[in-house]
């Protein structure tokens, strides 16, 4: 298990943007919540490394806009990584088996489980960018509430995350993450597989829909609005 070699040296980049939905906070922890609020359908949105950058805003916004109710829990409360952390083997190691872990995470993606449930939000998913996806994918392994995942330019993944993998999958990868295939066919195989999909980007970096895309280029803005309309659907699908 390790991070894409592209995630360690690709640095964010810089970007303006005015989201469009609210702050709240509720025992101490801070969310960012979208959509129309008691939407039958939510989804927990799991950053990237660079926590609340303004593209992880605008990505949210925009699956909102299909029709899903969309929350983003700090996990990173208010300490993202650095270019200096993530080229720093040790402390890296330390983030990923620490605050960056499923186990130290658990209880906030409950927390925003049950934020979107009081709302009168029943049927839930979870998107997680990067080092986000394998920590959704992980909670989809676990009774936490949720039907299904999109993993969105993943890193970290490993075979028995598909195996634990208690409902559909949506895998969308890049050109310098691993393609996972063999991976995916052990979901593809459960009584779920055919609401399960992937397909891969050879034209886009690690991060692309993150806080590493370049949203002012046309052709990366064509791709990730291709990524946002696929979540959107296999949410509409799998959340049924």
């Amino acid at each position: 298990m390790s991070f894409v070699s592209a995630c360690c040296n690709t640095p964010p980049v810089q970007a303006e943007y005015t989201p469009i939905g609210e702050t709240i906070e509720q025992d101490g922890l801070k969310y960012y919540i979208v959509g129309d609020k008691g939407a039958s359908q939510g989804v927990v949105f799991w950053y990237d490394i660079f926590g609340f950058h303004p593209n992880a805003y605008q990505v949210a916004d925009k699956i909102a806009h299909a029709g899903l109710r969309v929350i983003i829990p700090d996990f990173l409360r208010g300490n993202p990584l650095t270019m200096a952390v993530l080229s720093d083997r040790p402390a890296l190691m330390e983030f990923v088996t620490g605050r960056g872990s499923w186990d130290f995470n658990r209880e906030m993606f409950k927390q925003a489980v049950s934020v979107l449930q009081g709302e009168g939000t029943a049927n839930i998913g979870a998107v997680g960018f990067c080092w986000g996806a394998k920590l959704a994918i992980q909670a989809l392994g676990e009774n936490c509430g949720i039907k299904s995942v999109s993993l969105v330019h993943p890193s970290m993944l490993e075979l028995k995350d598909f195996e634990q993998a208690q409902g559909p999958v949506l895998l969308l990868t890049s050109k310098d993450d691993p393609e996972l295939n063999e991976e995916f066919a052990v979901v593809k195989a459960k009584p779920f597989g055919q609401l399960s999909y992937q397909e891969r980007y050879n034209d886009r970096i690690h991060g692309f829909c993150g806080a590493r895309g370049d949203f002012t280029d046309p052709e990366v803005v064509r791709d990730v609005n291709r990524v946002i309309q696929l979540t959107a659907g296999f949410f509409r699908e799998s959340l049924k």
